[in-house]
């Protein structure tokens, strides 16, 4: 090690640099996957705290559908909101929103079973 430090200090740096971007990642990816396929993170029931992308995962719906089940517009900016405040803005209780989300899910998924 220490012949690789006084004649390639360079390669050694970014070598392990890489080695720890990917330990980072590979933790990352893994935590990730056994956050998701917990059944009780699947079809959450939605609360205010969460955000479109939170549900999204959740649900693992198209985003597309997803927008336009919380009154996003195409090809917009997404923001980071708050169910709680899409609701205000639409004038939704989340009760509203749930049925609303719940429709388009039953809708997605049987047409996706439907071309299986």
């Amino acid at each position: 090690m220490k012949h690789l430090w006084q004649n390639h200090r360079i390669a050694l740096s970014t070598f392990v640099l890489a080695l720890g971007l990917l330990g980072y990642f590979a933790v990352q990816t893994i935590s990730s996957t056994i956050y998701w396929m917990d059944p009780a993170h699947q079809d959450q029931a939605l609360a205010g705290w969460m955000t479109p992308r939170y549900v999204q995962q959740s649900y693992k719906l198209p985003p597309d559908l997803l927008g336009a089940a919380l009154f996003m517009i195409k090809g917009e900016t997404p923001r980071r909101q708050s169910l709680d405040t899409i609701a205000a803005n639409n004038g939704l209780t989340m009760d509203e929103l749930q049925v609303r989300i719940d429709t388009a899910t039953a809708a997605w998924r049987a047409q996706r079973d439907a071309t299986e």
